[in-house]
């Protein structure tokens, strides 16, 4: 490691642009260390360490020696797409040249990210696609002729569309299909065997822990990046979800008013479709009638904890349980033809799945769940959908991950809490492990300035959105605009949206009103403009260079604590004893707190203002722990006519 990470070294001849970082160097040399000792390890590597190269380089030296296999776990697709384009293939150079030696790599994805031969020749010879959709299709018979692995992230036709030709897993008839030789899925599954790195998500990850472990082969190394989101994606991926929006496209696969192509249509025998369509009408109405009255019970924070069985809920579960015997009767009916009974299968799986999740929650049948019920916005039955989840994913991370892995490796920027690693450790049921903890390579005394909002009054204060909204107008325009505004709550940030606009003539893009990513394209797209979101926006954006000149917090970024999973967490730490606020949510806040700071400096060459209008982080005792948590060395003032001085000294030549 210290001859590859080293100046003037390989990494020096195939990068060209190379500086060597003390903080990566040590990295690298930790994780070969790891490695060898068989070792769990936390590893938080600040912003600009080159955390990528210096976790890829020993890992992939390892286990070309070993003879090993890793899989590479991380959060976004823009990460995943990296690594596949960019890093692997200069480690892959730089292990061939270096030490002699060759690996391979594959994605791995969800089995309906894959495209599905058989049925992309049979919705072509029924004639399902319009006019329209065949112009748009006509690459993917190009693509199957080629011979390669292509999958969703390939092709660029409509939702619709691919929902008609994906593989699904429940129709699947494997090595029997008459396309076999053709199929993407089985060429990927092929490939995941024989490659020594697997890469993938960590909704990937936890879904085949849920299935199983059955859907990815077993590697004895796991690397996790961007490790501090694994607690809410585990427990959302092992969790059950029934919703009715959810429940009526699946019984649209079987009838569905004047269309025509719907299964139970196709049916001859008059008597068993009559009383199908029957069946099906009553659990229609069973569903609308039930999802209505639970919607009945959803308090104005549009959430209930469900605490026990939901017994209303056991008419439903019975109907669709009785459907299913009737298909699975009427099974030889859809034989005939191999396009009906392809989507048959699709049908009758996708109806089995969700008919277990809603046993999940009705009778409440595991253990250390958390069981409750949500609405969207809009006030409609549509909306409701019930949930459970683990409480925690400790003892599952501790039975299905660690004692499964000779090593397991969890990276990010923000693990620790002030350099201690306890608070993750434990939320992720570690007990012996090692952990290094490395600063940025950042000068953040010459890159960022922060400025928090000591004199303005609390959040709970009716006055609190006006003068922070007053004070976040003056910051916006010393800067010129490029602004991004975090906020814990949707209901703040169209206070302050509404109080801005009256303020400032740049135009804003917010959450509330379009997707994220639409609203990031048009800030982007625009310049000099503001960006305003919630939890998804406090970590996974990259917005380097002028791109991004502040960050403005408005709240500090505590979990509400009465949604139900955090109600439950909270409840089973007072059960041992422990104070929830100290060791729950003030570590989570931190580590959220230290992501929302880390959008901000992307770059050596960055610099920008990171705005704390929170003035509990200078009046509140926990306020030390955030403060902390500040990179070392930036400035920080609490006056307005100060940061207009730093910032035009800034920007004088």
């Amino acid at each position: 490691m210290k001859d590859i990470f080293s100046d003037n070294g390989p990494l020096q001849a195939i990068l060209g642009n190379y500086e060597y970082r003390d903080e990566q160097y040590r990295m690298a040399q930790f994780v070969l260390e790891k490695l060898y000792d068989r070792g769990h390890a936390l590893i938080e590597a600040g912003t600009g360490t080159g955390k990528t190269l210096a976790y890829l380089v020993p890992a992939v030296a390892y286990a070309v020696e070993s003879g090993k296999k890793i899989t590479l776990t991380t959060e976004t697709k823009t990460l995943q797409k990296q690594l596949l384009t960019k890093d692997l293939p200069l480690v892959k150079k730089l292990i061939s040249e270096h030490l002699g030696r060759d690996f391979t790599y594959s994605l791995c994805l969800g089995s309906s990210n894959y495209p599905c031969k058989k049925r992309f020749e049979l919705a072509l010879s029924k004639g399902h696609f319009t006019h329209e959709q065949l112009k748009k299709i006509e690459p993917l018979s190009d693509l199957f002729k080629s011979g390669k692995i292509f999958t969703r992230l390939d092709v660029t036709v409509s939702q619709t569309v691919w929902a008609e030709i994906c593989r699904e897993g429940e129709s699947c008839s494997s090595f029997r299909c008459p396309f076999i030789s053709q199929c993407c899925y089985q060429k990927a599954r092929k490939a995941w065997t024989q490659s020594t790195v697997l890469v993938m998500n960590h909704y990937l990850f936890f879904t085949n822990i849920a299935a199983g472990r059955t859907y990815l082969p077993e590697t004895e190394i796991v690397i996790f990046d961007e490790a501090h989101s694994l607690e809410e994606i585990a427990s959302s991926q092992l969790g059950s979800t029934a919703g009715y929006d959810q429940l009526m496209e699946i019984t649209g696969l079987f009838h569905r008013p004047r269309k025509k192509n719907t299964l139970l249509n196709h049916l001859a025998n008059k008597k068993a479709k009559e009383t199908a369509l029957t069946e099906l009408k009553e659990i229609n109405a069973e569903a609308s009638s039930f999802f209505e009255s639970m919607r009945g019970l959803i308090n104005r924070k549009k959430t209930l904890r469900l605490r026990e069985p939901v017994s209303a809920g056991a008419t439903l579960a019975v109907k669709l349980k009785n459907f299913l015997f009737l298909m699975n009767e009427l099974e030889e009916a859809f034989s005939g033809d191999e396009f009906l009974r392809t989507e048959f299968d699709i049908a009758r799986g996708k109806l089995f799945l969700y008919l277990e999740a809603l046993n999940t929650v009705v009778y409440q049948t595991r253990e250390q769940y958390v069981y409750w019920m949500e609405e969207s916005a809009a006030a409609l039955a549509g909306t409701v959908t019930l949930r459970a989840q683990p409480v925690d994913i400790a003892e599952i991370m501790r039975n299905e991950v660690l004692a499964c892995y000779e090593s397991c490796l969890f990276v990010s920027a923000t693990l620790a809490v002030n350099g201690d690693f306890s608070y993750i450790a434990g939320r992720l049921g570690m007990s012996a492990h090692a952990s290094l903890a490395l600063g940025s390579a950042f000068d953040y005394k010459t890159q960022m300035v922060v400025y928090i909002g000591r004199d303005l009054p609390p959040p709970e204060s009716r006055e609190f959105s006006p003068r922070s909204a007053g004070a976040s107008a003056e910051i916006v325009s010393l800067l010129g605009g490029n602004c991004l505004f975090l906020f814990t709550s949707y209901k703040m940030l169209g206070e302050i949206k509404g109080l801005l606009q009256n303020m400032i003539a740049m135009p804003i893009y917010s959450q509330d009103e379009m997707p994220s990513s639409q609203a990031m394209e048009r800030y982007v797209r625009d310049g000099s403009s503001i960006l305003m979101g919630t939890h998804s926006f406090w970590q996974g954006i990259d917005l380097p260079g002028d791109i991004l000149r502040g960050v403005i917090m408005m709240k500090l970024p505590f979990s509400v604590p009465d949604t139900p999973p955090m109600e439950a967490r909270i409840e089973k730490i007072v059960e041992s004893g422990r104070n929830a606020f100290v060791s729950l949510q003030i570590p989570e806040a931190v580590i959220k707190f230290k992501q929302g700071i880390g959008r901000l400096i992307r770059s050596k060459k960055d610099w920008g203002v990171v705005a704390i209008m929170d003035s509990r982080i200078q009046t509140k005792p926990y306020g030390r722990t955030f403060l902390r948590a500040l990179p070392p060395g930036c400035i920080i003032t609490h006056d307005l006519a100060e940061l207009k001085k730093i910032i035009e000294e800034k920007r004088t030549p």
